[in-house]
């Protein structure tokens, strides 16, 4: 279950980095109030024995521990930026192929990198498109290695890019290859980090102009934000109903919308 308590000396260093100390005092008080209603849902969780049927086919451990999902503070976790995550949970197949469906692009051009992949199952869901390679970033040692051997043992007669691997990086230190990329997030972190990556974007992009797609799923509002201010960046589409948007890199003349996202009926913003 998630570890209360190994959070709360993050949290108020998080707080007095971030909001100083007069800030940080002023929110001590309610502090207590947190912790116990955090503790009660912890208390309450217990492991998840459901397995996906994903899993169950491909013979992989991708489900979430509890309730589906696995708490970063159950992990051992170099670094501070642990603080800033959210926790691990898969991508529904469905969804993740949705989101692919909106491009019309030849995937063989293009390298699929997964940003907070935890034990991988979008890294294998990738793998049955053409990619040149396929690469996930997890900054949890445990979940790399899951997704290290979830890759090893994934077997599909549909599976069309072998050349997949799982990185331990803090992604936020990642630079990105050269190549035409698609960067997929499904909402991995809170705004500061989120920050440092795609500042890190705009960089690569002035440094090698090319193509480049961010396909984000479950955006909070101020992360979405973020990628929306972004000079570099375009929104070209939304889906209201599986909550994902997709960015452009501003260097292409014209974004690019595949026949079936069209047939799907959601808008498309220009």
């Amino acid at each position: 279950m998630p570890s209360v308590l190994k959070t709360v000396i993050p949290r108020i260093r998080k707080s007095l980095r971030e909001r100083g100390l007069t800030a940080t005092l002023g929110r001590s008080f309610l502090l207590p109030l947190h912790l116990l209603r955090e503790y009660r849902v912890a208390r309450s969780l217990h492991p998840d024995g459901h397995i996906s049927e994903f899993d169950r086919m491909y013979g992989v451990e991708t489900d979430g521990k509890f309730d589906g999902w696995t708490y970063l503070s159950d992990l051992d976790i170099p670094g501070s930026n642990w603080i800033d995550g959210n926790n691990y949970a898969p991508i529904e197949p469905e969804r993740f192929r949705r989101v692919l469906a909106c491009l019309d692009i030849a995937f063989k051009d293009f390298t699929f990198i997964d940003f907070g992949s935890g034990k991988g199952r979008a890294l294998l869901l990738a793998s049955e498109y053409p990619f040149q390679q396929i690469m996930g970033l997890e900054f949890s040692p445990e979940l790399h290695r899951v997704a290290e051997e979830n890759i090893r043992r994934y077997s599909s007669s549909t599976q069309e890019c072998r050349n997949i691997q799982s990185l331990n990086v803090d992604f936020a230190d990642f630079a990105l290859p050269p190549q035409a990329s698609i960067l997929f997030f499904f909402d991995p972190c809170r705004g500061r980090v989120l920050a440092e990556v795609a500042a890190g974007i705009g960089k690569s992009l002035l440094a090698c102009p090319r193509t480049v797609f961010v396909a984000y799923v479950a955006p909070r509002p101020e992360l979405e934000q973020l990628f929306a201010s972004a000079g570099f960046l375009k929104e070209i589409y939304r889906s209201n109903d599986l909550n994902f948007c997709i960015y452009q890199s501003c260097k292409d003349e014209r974004p690019h919308f595949s026949q079936r996202s069209r047939e799907m009926g959601h808008p498309e913003y220009l």
